[in-house]
């Protein structure tokens, strides 16, 4: 490798110049000797924690802002991205860090610092991860929902499959419209739909891998959006269009097209002359639509497990503070991610019946684990959300004394006033019903 090719690094994507690197590792050697003795033994104690001192400089006529970032990029809390030039993309962790500034050497800077690997924490605290479980189980229900619908599911009769199949995915085009997403990610997303349709003739063929396809794009939506608690509007909206008959609709819809492709009489409900083949199309459908509202389900528990929801007004008082009127009242809070859970889990409930009545045990016994995973991270994570509470005036009060007295500080003023748009910004009137996070 050339020495050009060696000369640049990064961190957090903030570029410097490499000068030189060293570091250390290897094992723990623990020697044991004894009085009077000739011979002895070394003991393996495990792995040195690898280690480096990696030596930079920035140049340049703006080699001060670039000093600057790199320095801001190390300061940084937790484990970082190092792309080394001889060791390429590495995950660390940053430890002592020193710079060098000359006064008469203008246009340079120097910078050291140590980077230890990540490594695995092994002494992890007793508290459950309770989003973590959620995942968890709700990995099982997915793959129990999966199997459940492969059973269920008709390969020999597949007339007017394909056309329900295809109103699921206009569907799902539909509702993910005008979600604030990400473009790359968006497009991504929409190049697997039209990819999925144009192969909905070979999945029908199986059903595992329909269920995985079409149920894995409905499931993805939450890594569409900037915020996975948006997408529990598309995942809600599903269920509530496809609950009724739309799964029969669209599967006799095809079946109608058909017939009168070829020269028949199209009717809204088309029956065939064997009763049978009847009863497996609409089986078919039954087996499709159950697959649609579970797996449904089960993507909003991934979505809301995935949430980062837990915003510490506390800590971030300057940030809160600084938001404008709408982004604050959009702050998540405790009685919000509640009502989310609960709302979550009683589909679950109803779900779970609905599997005892068609005699699927092991969707039965998933949908209430992942019913228990939810309604235990729901409560967990509801203790650290801001929580809001109802103020109601028996006189004309100052903003300022209500807001000490309900949040001990009276700078929360302004997020009451603007969090509840009073007429009059500096008095709480006897009729107005005040809500005030704490």
């Amino acid at each position: 490798m050339a020495f050009e090719d060696r000369l640049t690094a990064s961190f957090r994507g903030v570029e410097f110049l490499l000068e030189e690197a060293d570091g250390e590792s290897g094992r723990r050697a623990i020697p044991h000797a004894y009085p009077k003795k000739e011979i002895g033994y070394t003991e393996d104690n495990g792995k040195v924690l690898t280690q480096e001192r990696i030596s930079g400089r920035v140049v340049g006529a703006d080699y001060f802002e670039q000093l600057q970032a790199l320095l801001e990029a190390l300061n940084k809390q937790g484990p970082g991205e190092l792309v080394h030039p001889w060791f390429g993309i590495r995950k660390v962790q940053i430890g002592k860090v020193s710079h060098k500034l000359i006064n008469r050497v203008d246009g340079t800077a120097t910078i050291s610092f140590e980077v230890f690997e990540v490594g695995e924490n092994l002494f992890p605290t007793a508290k459950s991860d309770t989003a973590n479980q959620v995942n968890t189980e709700a990995d099982a229900t997915k793959d129990a929902v999966n199997n459940a619908f492969e059973g269920d599911f008709d390969t020999g009769t597949l007339d007017g499959a394909g056309d329900m199949v295809d109103q699921f995915l206009d569907d799902l085009d539909e509702l993910t419209r005008g979600l604030p997403s990400l473009p790359d990610d968006l497009r991504q997303w929409t190049d697997r739909l039209m990819r999925t349709k144009d192969s909905v003739g070979e999945l029908l063929a199986y059903p595992g891998d329909l269920a995985r396809e079409t149920m894995g794009l409905l499931e993805d939506v939450k890594s569409v959006v900037k915020d996975p608690i948006r997408a529990l509007d598309v995942y809600a909206n599903v269920q509530s269009r496809w609950q009724g008959a739309r799964a029969e609709l669209a599967i006799t819809g095809g079946l109608s097209r058909n017939i009168a492709s070829e020269g028949g009489v199209a009717s809204s409900v088309p029956k065939f002359a064997n009763p049978s083949k009847n009863a497996v199309i609409a089986a078919n459908a039954e087996a499709f639509k159950t697959l649609a509202l579970h797996s449904s389900a089960v993507s909003q528990c991934y979505a809301l497990a995935s949430a980062d929801i837990v915003q510490k007004l506390d800590d971030t008082e300057q940030t809160v503070e600084s938001l404008s009127g709408a982004e604050r009242n959009a702050i998540l809070t405790g009685q919000q991610l509640k009502s989310l859970g609960y709302g979550i889990a009683d589909t679950l409930a109803t779900y779970a019946a609905d599997a005892v009545e068609a005699g699927s045990s092991a969707v039965w016994r998933q949908m209430r684990k992942l019913r228990q995973a939810v309604l235990a991270d729901t409560r967990e994570r509801a203790e650290l959300l801001p929580q809001v509470s109802l103020y109601q005036a028996k006189q004309s009060v100052p903003v300022a004394l209500v807001a000490w007295q309900q949040t001990g500080n009276t700078e929360r003023r302004d997020s009451i006033v603007q969090r509840n748009g009073f007429a009059n910004p500096a008095f709480i009137l006897p009729t107005d019903t005040v809500e005030v996070i704490s």
